[in-house]
């Protein structure tokens, strides 16, 4: 099996992508135990300007599928010449994008969080934290585009390496700002932010330094294209739409989720930690979809596009419904990583062995969505993720929840929308219209 040419690629691009997302979790959670030693007052400001930050997060794919879609398609068609436009071009859209982000982040982070409904203290910390890294927002935007064009012309192993370095970066500077050491004052909580903004600066400096040393695989060719600009943000937009409707969804899920109580809460919590983490080879195998259905349309070659994606579903299945039956069978083991109450355990292993049979289905549907944005069908993503999280989703979820107040019923509707989601993206893949989209 490995030794098929098809499946080296695939695992090859989506090994180390899966692993990037990894380590960004794996950093977080190193992050938190670090503030939680703060207190709770810290865990608790800066957990809800995480929220914030998720948020930015998903505009950033407006302008991560959009590079990603045009980008893969020219270094399909051997030319990086465009490709490198395209660079130039989305870079500085990103720019002018992230000014007014950043801007609202250090002057009224703090407003912000009091409009969550936290308390002054918790404001307050957490309104210093966000100030501080928003000033980094505008070098989070660009870095997105130069992290996507990486993955589109098919080298995710620099991604992985620029990763690596900015996490151990950021958790040794979080030891040594955060607690005082080496001399340094004990910032606290400040020193997180402080950290974070060292990494990221890091960060994009590196990625700079790789597309404009001599033997650079792609480069940034600096000539204004509005032509460019409008066919990226023609294939992003709608990404990035939909990006903002399923992060608002989820939001409102864990309302749904926390009428049930403390316990059921903490539990629902405890299990989309698990579950993130067998997300990671999905989000790896959107990656790899995206990029190898996008340069086989460059070259023109769909029928190889379709192959790359079937292949890549299969192969995601796989890796996705080996990780659902641990979940399934063994999900008390699990949770006592994260928590040692028996109520909390109980609950969260309730959730994972549910969701757990519904593994395969959502592996489907991740690499369908990348293979579709690949081709540039981000309208069809939009449309289809949107109204399956929406109306198979959340409205049934809340109307079973008023009318039965039992959670099982709350997450059997989970895994019926998203098998219901990955049997649709299949029969709109197999009907093969994304083949006539122009990008």
């Amino acid at each position: 099996m490995l030794k098929n040419p098809r499946i080296k690629k695939i695992l090859h691009l989506s090994i180390p992508a899966a692993v990037n997302n990894f380590l960004d979790i794996v950093q977080l959670l190193i992050d938190m135990i670090m503030i939680g030693r703060l207190g709770a007052s810290a865990i608790a400001g800066v957990g809800i300007s995480l929220q914030f930050v998720g948020l930015i997060y998903t505009l950033l794919s407006t302008f991560h599928v959009g590079t990603n879609a045009l980008v893969s398609r020219f270094v399909g068609a051997g030319n990086k010449e465009d490709a490198g436009k395209v660079i130039f071009n989305m870079m500085i859209m990103a720019f002018i994008f992230s000014i007014p982000i950043m801007l609202i982040g250090i002057f009224y982070s703090k407003n912000l969080l009091l409009l969550m409904g936290t308390d002054e203290e918790v404001a307050s910390i957490g309104g210093r934290y966000l100030s501080i890294i928003s000033f980094t927002i505008p070098l989070l935007f660009m870095e997105g585009v130069f992290y996507s064009s990486l993955n589109a012309s098919g080298d995710t192993k620099t991604p992985l390496k620029i990763g690596i370095t900015s996490n151990l970066i950021n958790t040794f500077m979080n030891y040594v700002l955060i607690f005082g050491h080496f001399g340094f004052p004990a910032f606290g909580v400040e020193g997180a932010a402080y950290a974070t903004v060292i990494a990221y600066i890091s960060e994009f400096f590196i990625y700079l330094y790789v597309f404009l040393r001599k033997n650079a695989s792609i480069k940034i060719f600096p000539e204004y294209s509005k032509d460019l600009i409008k066919r990226a943000l023609r294939v992003g937009i709608p990404s990035g739409i939909e990006r903002l409707i399923t992060y608002s969804s989820f939001l409102i899920f864990v309302k749904i989720i926390a009428d049930y109580g403390t316990y059921t809460l903490a539990g629902y919590q405890i299990g989309l930690r698990i579950e993130g983490l067998a997300f990671m080879p999905g989000i790896g195998f959107t990656i790899a979809a995206m990029a190898l259905v996008g340069q086989s349309i460059g070259r023109g070659d769909y029928k190889e596009a379709e192959q790359n994606a079937i292949t890549t579903v299969k192969i995601a299945a796989i890796f996705m419904g080996i990780l659902g039956i641990f979940m399934v069978l063994i999900p008390e083991y699990l949770c006592i990583i994260f928590t040692d109450n028996p109520k909390v355990i109980e609950e969260a292993s309730l959730y994972l062995r549910i969701v757990g049979v519904s593994q395969v289905p959502l592996g489907v549907a991740f690499v369908l969505s990348g293979a579709l944005r690949g081709a540039g069908a981000t309208r069809i993503t939009l449309t289809v993720n949107a109204l399956a999280l929406w109306f198979l989703r959340i409205v049934p979820a809340y109307i079973l929840s008023v009318l039965f107040h039992n959670i099982i019923f709350v997450y059997f509707i989970m895994v019926f929308e998203t098998f219901t989601r990955s049997f649709i993206l299949w029969y709109i893949f197999k009907k093969g219209k994304w083949k006539n989209i122009e990008v």
